[in-house]
């Protein structure tokens, strides 16, 4: 059957010619998502853009009601798009949510038992180039975005915390300097897997946090003075230290049988 006008008058959302074609299959409700998905990577459907009630879905495609709703949930669970109650409610398409891939991609490095030299070794090959694309891309904005992290560092320090978890913040803040959203998305797994599996288990001295702060200030230093190539020799050098520090720490935390053992791994 021939394409039918998609034309909701409800929002005065025209969109020229049938978005959507009839669907036959005994799964119906996936090539629902698979045709709506393409809409939304095709750039016919944008961010916000409310998509047709779900008894047009249901003309437009010849698909019972049921399939319909089941590919709604699909879309939805997938975070593509929301849904809204209400007079003005329906179904509309979200705005790029960067975390509901991090946090999916966190889990599967989770799952898969990452060890602490694992994410050390992926951390030397993604931090220092990052550091060097901070160096050359950042704006003023984000030279005070990083000039406040380290601040917040040394108050917290100040006042006795321990500020680990603001160590981990600056780096987020590099990745996000580094302005591309591939390396973001990167850079915040790896923290998270960090914030998982390193901080709960060693503690760094205030030796080590003080040698953490100076290499942080280093790094922020090379960025405001568009240093790309010092940044990541700074970045790489202190990942390797910590990793050294971290170290030290662990295997003074074991006994001699058990450190043995380890090290036999």
């Amino acid at each position: 059957m021939a394409a039918m006008r998609l034309t909701y008058e409800a929002t005065g959302l025209t969109l020229g010619r049938a978005m959507f074609s009839s669907v036959r299959t005994p799964r119906v409700y996936e090539h629902i998502v698979e045709q709506i998905e393409s809409a939304i990577f095709g750039g016919k459907l944008g961010c916000g853009d409310r998509l047709p009630p779900e008894r047009e879905l249901v003309r437009q495609f010849h698909a019972s009601r049921v399939a319909v709703r089941e590919a709604l949930r699909t879309l939805e669970h997938r975070g593509l798009i929301d849904v809204r109650h209400g007079s003005s409610g329906g179904h509309f398409v979200r705005a790029v949510d960067a975390g509901l891939l991090r946090r999916d991609f966190t889990t599967l490095l989770r799952l898969a038992r990452v060890t602490v030299s694992q994410l050390t070794e992926a951390r030397l090959l993604i931090e220092p180039e990052i550091a060097r694309l901070a160096a050359q891309r950042a704006s003023d904005e984000d030279v005070k975005m990083l000039r406040e992290a380290l601040e917040k560092r040394a108050d917290f320090v100040r006042g006795g915390g321990h500020p680990r978890v603001l160590d981990i913040g600056f780096h987020r803040v590099v990745g996000g300097v580094a302005k591309n959203p591939v390396h973001s998305l990167l850079v915040d797994a790896v923290m998270d897997l960090e914030a998982d599996i390193v901080v709960p288990r060693i503690e760094l001295t205030a030796e080590d946090s003080a040698e953490v702060a100076a290499a942080h200030r280093e790094i922020f230093e090379t960025i405001v003075k568009r240093q790309p190539e010092r940044a990541g020799d700074v970045m790489e050098a202190h990942i390797v230290d910590v990793q050294r520090r971290l170290g030290r720490r662990e295997s003074r935390g074991r006994g001699p049988a058990e450190r043995t053992e380890g090290d036999s791994r």
